[in-house]
């Protein structure tokens, strides 16, 4: 590298690599001591940031080859990596004491009125935060001034053999990351997975569909490993469960039916008149949120009562829910069925990762959705049928019909016009209907599936001691407020769902308050006598507490919603890659710019930023 520019440029860059890798080092006191999980951390570190420092480097050489004269490229450089620096430093506090990263929660507080006042630093930590900056600033210029007088000797060079040595060490360290997360997440190993969100803008390989379709790896041989209790980063739940002891013979059965994508404004006698017809003996929530966008996360809330930011968590260390964990330490059998298949979303290494594989089915040998759905019913139906003995249940049943292609047999087209196929790329709110018609159609078929089932259990007399719930992961859009589909905002549409509670010898009651996903764990764990406060192990709270909420939560892959009671939307980014300012929007989905309808949002958005290391160590 003869040009003395390029050189000072790569010098400096890889003093300020330096930098970062010691600041970033305090991570590592959240790693396990076993040698797995230092060797993979180690590797993983290393590999991120080199990617990291990739991007910068492009754009140090850049600097160094465009700016004129040399003193702007000094001064540029300094800069960029002076902020890069003092990122690392933020995000490694603010994950020392809420367990995330950068994200639009953490801009929210430092640059929302208030926010900044909330966090409640004294003096002597404004001037402290002030000397670092000072010293940030002027050890950047220092680097900067040490490279160049370095290299003001022609004969320092940065020889070929030294960036091939590099570069080799470089690939072995990402090969050995990516391999080895790869590996870890094929074969369900916790001491890698965990740490999927340990280090900023990690990306893992994962090849699990790849090693089932080429090498035959069955679903069930990639989960080798559950929960280790000795060696975890989780405090879920928080304190040890107490419970009152329930006689032989009074614990609940307890059913949960879901159908995919079914929203709110289904429950109609027209579209689903067995589940409207039975809401009416039973409790029915007209104002209840999905604790998701996308099934991922509304099933997820379901089963944890957590907010969708655990997901990564959970599933790094094959996590079971303490609802499921309790039902089956009270002696409760267990059959869970579903349409599609259980490993995408990974509910196999979730939700069900300690429930027995022949315990479950899914993804039946049926060649249409309807056909399959109506296989899982019948096998549900079969189930309850073939029980013997006093043996407490839990049933869960995942349809999934309404989903995607609105799928229903011939003799359910009740909503016309409809279409027999269409085209995702060519819908447009001027040729949605006959669409929207399919997708009513599937949602009135999968009713008459459950009606089946509600005939069933009556005729059994198993509602006399079977709480049943039926509901939806998320909803679906149809262009009312500009969106198809689900997964691509926070609309009604995609996240208000039906929600229908019957408890054996609870009066038929009709509730308009905010309830969500989040609050079945904590009623149903009532149900079974834990003594708990429900903070214990959920951040929803009872559906018959009395206790009103302020707000309900839905989450994605990179985003959170917060509704309020008045429909307004505040949509916060809660991942690194995806930093930029929270938007509102009203109930009609037009983003509001007004500030001062923000206000009442801050006070929620505190709540959240405590919530996210509630159930970590």
């Amino acid at each position: 590298m003869n040009n003395k520019k390029l050189r000072v440029s790569a010098g400096f860059v890889f003093l300020n690599f330096a930098v970062s890798f010691l600041l970033g080092l305090q991570y590592f006191a959240y790693v396990g001591g076993r040698p797995l999980e230092i060797a993979f951390a180690a590797a993983a570190y290393l590999s991120n940031l080199f990617m990291i420092y990739l991007v910068l480097s492009a754009a140090a050489l850049l600097i160094s080859a465009v700016a004129r004269p040399p003193a702007v490229s000094k001064y540029l450089l300094a800069a960029l990596f002076f902020a890069v620096n003092l990122l690392v430093f933020i995000d490694v506090e603010i994950y020392r004491i809420f367990r995330f990263h950068i994200n639009g929660l953490v801009l929210n507080t430092i640059f929302t009125r208030g926010g900044w006042e909330s966090l409640e630093f004294n003096t002597a930590t404004e001037i402290f935060l002030f000397l670092i900056i000072i010293f940030a600033a002027s050890l950047e210029l220092l680097m900067y001034e040490y490279v160049d007088k370095y290299f003001d000797n022609a004969r320092r060079r940065i020889g070929k053999s030294v960036v091939i040595l590099c570069a080799v060490f470089v690939l072995a360290t990402v090969a050995a990351d990516k391999g080895m997360f790869a590996y870890g997440d094929l074969y369900g190993m916790p001491g890698i997975t965990r740490y999927i969100k340990l280090f900023p803008l990690y990306q893992p390989l994962t090849v699990k569909r790849f090693a089932q379709k080429h090498f035959n790896i069955k679903k069930q041989e990639t989960v080798k490993f559950k929960f280790d209790s000795k060696n975890t980063g989780l405090l879920y739940p928080k304190n040890p469960l107490r419970f009152e002891k329930i006689g032989k013979g009074r614990l609940p059965n307890i059913i949960i039916i879901l159908s995919d994508s079914v929203r709110y404004d289904m429950m109609t006698p027209a579209i689903t008149p067995n589940i409207y017809k039975f809401s009416r003996d039973a409790l029915y929530f007209k104002n209840h949120y999905s604790g998701g966008n996308c099934t991922r996360f509304g099933v997820f809330s379901i089963f944890y009562g957590l907010y969708g930011y655990y997901w990564n968590t959970m599933l790094g260390e094959r996590r079971s829910p303490v609802l499921m964990d309790t039902l089956s330490r009270l002696g409760y059998d267990f059959r869970i069925l579903a349409s599609a298949e259980l490993t995408f979303p990974e509910f196999d290494k979730t939700c069900f990762v300690n429930v027995e594989p022949s315990a479950m089915l899914d993804n039946p040998a049926g060649k249409t959705k309807s056909d399959k759905d109506a296989i899982v019913t019948d096998e549900l139906i079969k189930y309850i049928d073939g029980r013997k003995g006093d043996r407490p249940f839990f049933a869960f049943l995942f349809l999934d019909c309404p989903h995607g292609s609105y799928d229903s047999p011939p003799g359910f087209e009740k909503f016309k016009p409809t279409v027999t196929t269409f085209n995702y790329l060519t819908l447009s709110k001027d040729n949605i209907l006959p669409v929207f018609n399919r997708y009513k159609n599937s949602v009135y078929y999968n009713d008459y599936l459950i009606g089946k089932i509600i005939d069933d259990l009556k005729k059994r007399r198993e509602l006399n001691n079977t709480v049943l719930i039926i509901s939806a992961d998320h909803g679906e859009a149809f262009f009312e407020r500009g969106f198809y589909g689900h997964n691509r905002g926070f609309c009604e549409e995609e996240i208000h769902v039906p929600f229908v509670f019957y408890l054996p010898g609870a009066a038929p009651k009709q509730f308009e308050k905010f309830t969500s996903h989040l609050d079945i764990v904590p009623t149903l764990m009532s149900l079974v006598g834990c003594k708990n406060d429900c903070s214990d192990f959920s951040e929803g709270m009872p559906l018959m507490s009395g206790k009103r909420r302020d707000f309900v939560v839905s989450s994605t892959w990179d985003e959170l919603a917060v509704v309020d009671d008045r429909k307004f939307t505040a949509v916060v980014p809660v991942e690194t890659y995806k930093i930029s300012g929270i938007k509102l929007y009203d109930p009609d989905c037009r983003e509001v710019t007004d500030k001062k309808a923000m206000i009442p949002f801050n006070s929620y958005l505190t709540k959240l930023q405590m919530y996210g290391s509630a159930f970590l160590k």
